[in-house]
């Protein structure tokens, strides 16, 4: 990371369950993970998967009650690889920051 941090929402240190896969490999199965840290515009993973910085996501996960104030259905995001950092260890387990273009939160049901 830079020396000058670019970040413009507050991170949030938690462990929450998504779901990826690229966008325009629709026949490829969706690989889950969890969350290291997550804030408005984007979350930061680990996972074994190789993707590059630039790769075009999908993400679906739930929003947390700490960042957007209230309880809410999965929401499914088109998210840009930011950044793609080693974690070390055997399994070559990377680290990936995305950033968040749009995002889909489905309709509530009446």
């Amino acid at each position: 990371m830079p020396a000058q941090d670019r970040r413009t929402s507050r991170r949030l240190i938690m462990k929450v369950p998504l779901r990826f896969r690229p966008m325009k490999a629709t026949s490829i199965p969706e690989e889950t993970a969890a969350s290291m840290n997550i804030s408005t515009h984007g979350v930061f993973f680990a996972t074994e998967q190789k993707v590059s910085k630039g790769l075009l996501l999908q993400v679906h996960l739930k929003m947390p009650r700490e960042i957007i104030g209230d309880d809410v259905e999965e929401w499914s995001f088109t998210a840009r690889v930011a950044h793609v950092e080693s974690l070390g260890g055997a399994n070559e387990i990377s680290g990936v920051g995305v950033q968040f273009l749009y995002y889909e939160v489905p309709r509530a049901s009446i």
